[in-house]
């Protein structure tokens, strides 16, 4: 839980890699780029670049740890500044954040979280006040809505591309093998022993494939969120599960019972209702993924020529 928590605090609260906004009290506090009237310091820097740190050391040690900080250092002080240019531009067009659109994005992040005390228990961890957070979050509304007005607003995919890119790469756009599944989830606790849980696995499967309603197993016995509906998982996609569940769950016929999956926390029974082979998607069912990556692609594309123009046309000074 509390690397889950640690996740959502860099992605959802903290946000330094697209804000980097934080203010900073000490003495000497070394510019490290100037953006027209605004500057980029060495503490905002090095504030944003602690988001980073730790994922890095997972990966990397000693010479190449070094030169991939360096790297990542770089693309931060570049983002800052694409950051800096795109406020400047919103206040330009009085692009502005309502105090009621600020309140609603806190809400949603606080409801990534257990409850509000741990939210705002990771909150002071993070040395993050809640002032210094709407802030951030006002800055990145503004952002988002003048980024939608000059380039996602303006970015159109025609039925031709569409029909072009289906010709090209219609084998890349094959659905997936996929089952309809359903389960039954027997965790080991306090007041379970894994030998009683693995005896219960057993029964479970023996009942089942002995023609008792797997359903109704799953809603008498399951502990899993699943398992008021009859432990109906519905439709999976190969790449969706983890490999050993995978494994189980694709060798199964449609109507067959697994053996009990055995886990860290309990044991797994999957039954598989309806099973589909990979096939390639005719165009009508391919359109809606087709439209979004071209509109990604020019959406991006758009993006990178209005970020440059806006370097062109303002004073840089990287020191």
């Amino acid at each position: 839980m509390k690397a889950k928590l640690s996740i959502l605090l860099l992605v959802f609260v903290l946000a330094l890699q697209s804000l980097a906004l934080c203010q900073t009290t000490g003495a000497v506090n070394k510019i490290l780029a100037v953006v027209n009237d605004d500057v980029v310091t060495e503490a905002d820097l090095d504030e944003a670049l602690l988001s980073s740190i730790d994922d890095l050391k997972k990966e990397y040690s000693g010479d190449e740890l070094k030169a991939k900080t360096e790297e990542v250092r770089k693309d931060l002080l570049n983002q800052m500044i694409e950051n800096k240019l795109i406020l400047q531009e919103a206040k330009k067009d009085n692009i502005t954040a309502a105090d009621a659109e600020v309140e609603q994005r806190l809400k949603e992040v606080k409801s990534r979280f257990p409850s509000e005390e741990v939210f705002y228990g990771e909150l002071e961890k993070s040395g993050v006040s809640t002032e210094i957070l709407k802030k951030r979050y006002r800055e990145n509304i503004i952002m988002t809505k003048l980024v939608d007005s000059q380039v996602r607003g303006k970015v159109v995919v025609t039925p031709t591309e569409i029909e072009n890119y289906y010709k090209i790469h219609a084998e890349e756009l094959k659905a997936p093998e996929s089952v309809h599944l359903r389960g039954i989830i027997l965790r080991i606790d306090q007041d379970s022993t894994e030998d009683a849980v693995k005896q219960k696995a057993d029964d479970m499967v023996k009942l089942a494939k002995e023609g008792r309603d797997f359903g109704e197993l799953a809603k008498a016995y399951s502990t899993g969120a699943k398992a008021k509906e009859g432990g109906d998982f519905g439709t999976v996609e190969r790449g969706q599960m983890r490999e050993d569940f995978e494994k189980v769950i694709f060798a199964l016929k449609p109507g067959e019972v697994s053996e009990p999956v055995k886990t860290d926390t309990g044991y797994y029974i999957f039954k598989v209702d309806e099973k589909k082979d990979s096939y390639v998607r005719p165009l009508p069912e391919a359109r809606s993924d087709i439209e979004n990556i071209i509109f990604r692609e020019k959406a991006q594309k758009r993006y990178q020529d209005w970020i440059a123009k806006l370097k062109r046309d303002a004073f840089i000074q990287v020191k």
